[in-house]
């Protein structure tokens, strides 16, 4: 049996949220699995205790809207759809993240290492330090 933890969250934050969160829960129990969901809408949120999230196998993310305090969940293998998909597939989503999460293939949440730079930046080559600077302002003041 594995455990998911999953936030719910749509535009109004009232139907479709809990209609996803049941959706959900239903298909973990049917699956064998946990499932602890987080509602987050105008009526508020019920926050999963960290404790719950660190001991999770994986995150289902089922928004159309941002996940308040997502941090909580870094490091985790992850999902994330609209509420639709997840009322209408639900168990189709925890099959596929725990399938995700076995083999490595899971995005993670913050990539695992949030502070880390992206992979597409390059360092800045710097300019040697006698190296004088050009341009406009460079001719105002003599350094030619």
């Amino acid at each position: 049996m594995a455990k998911i933890v999953a936030v719910t969250s749509c535009i109004t934050g009232i139907a479709h949220t809990y209609m996803a969160a049941e959706a959900l829960e239903q298909a973990g129990k049917k699956l064998g699995h946990e499932v602890i969901v987080e509602t987050q809408g105008s009526a508020g949120s019920n926050p999963i205790k960290q404790d719950v999230i660190d001991s999770a196998d994986a995150v289902i993310f089922a928004v159309d809207l941002e996940v308040k305090d997502r941090a909580r969940f870094n490091g985790k293998p992850y999902v994330q759809v609209g509420v639709a998909k997840a009322m209408k597939g639900a168990a189709d989503l925890i099959t596929g993240v725990l399938e995700a999460a076995a083999d490595g293939s899971a995005a993670l949440v913050g990539d695992g290492k949030s502070a880390a730079p992206k992979k597409d930046e390059t360092p800045k080559a710097e300019k040697p330090a006698g190296e004088k600077k050009g341009g406009f302002f460079a001719n105002l003041f003599g350094n030619k």
